[in-house]
């Protein structure tokens, strides 16, 4: 049997809970995935397995290096390789590598330790400051975070490749809480871990943790963060980080780096090794700093995450609830906001720039995005005047007053057949303004026998084109209610579900049960060509013309013009048998 096989056959054995994990580790796109022989495929992967064997630790690496060697490896190592799909054991209770891990493992060559013991004497920071700058790293990335959530709300950001971001929407991000593009990609990527967004119908979206995550306290957000990261390097793998820290009996603050180099051999032998991944995101999180370990990152490798969240939040900024209100439409926040004032702020006016102090504006577009989601008029004044203390600008009560007016008289809803789109006012000089915006030509608009606009887009697209073009539309579903756009898209009309890994491995699991039952002819011809590809043994059914269903082991040959060629060992004949009489394929 193939290793593909083999890997897709492990795959089907596994719980739901080992499949997370698998993914979550190895950091598999699962989004496009279509059956266990793709997530196999995946793992299989010489980059997937080069980046996992570089970040496994000294435990692991020599149970591996055992295995090769048809030694008997230590029993906790073996069964967390083979959870990692790196790893086969038979039936008899042998193991054996993967060709692929085979290959990878002899490719690596190990980091030097000795040359790099006596790097950091001398050098060894007070752990006060790593945890006070600890604590900045992550209150910057739980801004970034929530300024990611509102973007993506407020914004049409597309996919760009496989699970990537266009470079545009990683410098908008990047300019606004004044950090490098690097950084930005970072806080996409570890969204994306913490299902803050996901992808549907081509686009980042809401993800199923997101309007949770701007209820959350600063110290829940953290605790969120640390569950994810701490699935990400593995309960194993953390389970070793720690026993070797204590048993280091290091006084003082702990050097990560050097933890790294001395239970991570090859964790400098891959250019996308796993390890890296995971280190980054440590020092993001305020699990580091420059190498050198927090004091709740012990906590959090113990699996006590509660007790770290709660011990990193005393070196979080203190929040303020002070505002100031200026003529130019701007507000300022000399420091940190309060999670509640920051969430009700966030609905109705746009960032400039986030960080200790945060500049943001407000504009007819921002007031009606508060409008959209549920706020009053009313309310928006509320919160201005009790923060600013201070009656409001001139310019700012006129811009309330008029986009509070303004608000739903342009609207967008679903059309019929290849109108999909229905843009409607009762202003007819803006629906002209609409039709002749520059702009907006891409989307084909075009004039209807009732005076509305139609357009073949999708209302979801259509929406944020307009307002991304200055106008501030609203979209309605067929009852004519306003739908907000705080509303995750899993939830709305015709839209696909988020991809989460929950949901990935769903699906999966309903693809195997279809294909064992009622599976169509693109799944039989994927079997069959797996077979091929693979040379593997299958078993087939096939209908006769009296109705009847017979069964048979062949080895195929070929297949091309909607028949297969396989040879019938049993019977030693070659068979050809139409694909329209197949009713069911399986891997031997």
């Amino acid at each position: 049997m193939s290793e593909l096989l083999r890997i897709a056959a492990a795959l089907r054995r596994a719980s739901d809970d080992d499949l997370k994990a698998v993914i979550s580790q190895r950091m598999v796109n699962s989004s496009g995935l279509r059956d266990f022989f793709d997530l196999a495929e995946s793992l299989s992967q010489p980059k997937s397995v080069a980046s996992t064997v570089a970040g496994l630790p000294r435990q692991q690496i020599d149970a591996l290096i055992a295995i090769l060697d048809e030694q008997q490896p230590e029993a906790k190592a073996a069964d967390a390789l083979e959870r990692l799909m790196l790893i086969d054991k038979s039936n008899d209770g042998k193991y054996s590598l993967f060709e692929s891990t085979a290959l990878c493992l002899q490719a690596l060559e190990p980091s030097s330790v000795e040359e790099t013991d006596g790097e950091n004497i001398g050098l060894v920071p007070i752990q006060s400051d790593v945890d006070r700058d600890s604590g900045i790293a992550t209150f910057e990335t739980i801004q970034a975070l929530t300024e990611l959530v509102f973007d993506v709300e407020q914004r049409y950001i597309r996919e760009v490749g496989k699970k990537n971001v266009g470079l545009p929407d990683i410098k908008r991000l990047a300019q606004h809480v004044r950090q490098t593009n690097e950084f930005a990609r970072e806080i996409y990527e570890l969204a994306n871990h913490a299902d803050l967004i996901g992808l549907a119908n081509g686009r980042w979206q809401l993800g199923p943790q997101a309007l949770a995550w701007l209820d959350w306290q600063p110290e829940r957000r953290h605790r969120h963060l640390l569950e994810v990261w701490l699935g990400l390097i593995g309960a194993t793998s953390a389970q070793d980080l720690l026993a070797s820290i204590r048993s280091s009996e290091v006084a003082g603050t702990v050097s990560l780096t050097q933890q790294l180099r001395e239970n991570y051999p090859y964790a400098d032998g891959a250019v996308s090794s796993r390890i890296a991944r995971v280190v980054s995101f440590a020092e993001r999180i305020g699990l580091s700093h420059n190498g050198w370990l927090s004091s709740w990152a012990i906590e959090t490798l113990g699996g006590s995450i509660e007790t770290a969240a709660h011990a990193a939040s005393a070196f979080l900024p203190t929040p303020q609830r002070k505002l100031i209100c200026q003529a130019d439409l701007s507000l300022i926040a000399p420091g940190p906001l309060p999670t509640d004032l920051e969430i009700a702020l966030r609905r109705f006016a746009d960032t400039e720039q986030i960080g200790m102090a945060s500049t943001y504006r407000m504009s007819a577009l921002s007031i009606s995005h508060g409008l959209e989601t549920g706020l009053t008029e009313q309310q928006i004044r509320s919160w201005l005047l009790e923060l600013t203390d201070k009656p409001l600008p001139q310019p700012v009560d006129y811009l309330i007053r008029e986009a509070a007016q303004r608000f739903g008289r342009l609207t967008v809803s679903a059309g019929e057949l290849e109108t999909k789109s229905l843009i409607k006012s009762l202003d007819s000089i803006l629906l002209a303004q609409i039709i002749n915006e520059a702009k907006l030509k891409p989307f084909a608009m075009y004039a209807m026998p009732d005076g509305s606009i139609g357009c073949r887009f999708e209302p979801e697209m259509v929406y944020f084109g307009l307002r991304e073009a200055g106008f501030s539309a609203v979209r309605i579903d067929t009852s004519g209610n306003i739908i907000s756009p705080r509303t995750p898209l899993s939830t709305s009309e015709q839209v696909e579900a988020v991809s989460t890994v929950d949901a990935d491995i769903q699906r999966l699991r309903e693809q195997e049960e279809k294909l064992g039952s009622e599976p169509d002819s693109d799944d039989l011809v994927r079997s069959i060509q797996l077979a091929i590809k693979n040379k593997s043994i299958i078993v087939i059914g096939v209908t006769t013309n009296t109705g009847a269903e017979l069964e048979f082991t062949l080895e195929p040959i070929g297949f091309a013009n909607g028949r297969l060629r396989a040879k019938d060992k049993k019977a030693d004949i070659e068979r050809t048998l139409p694909l329209a009489s197949i009713t069911r394929v399986s891997l031997g």
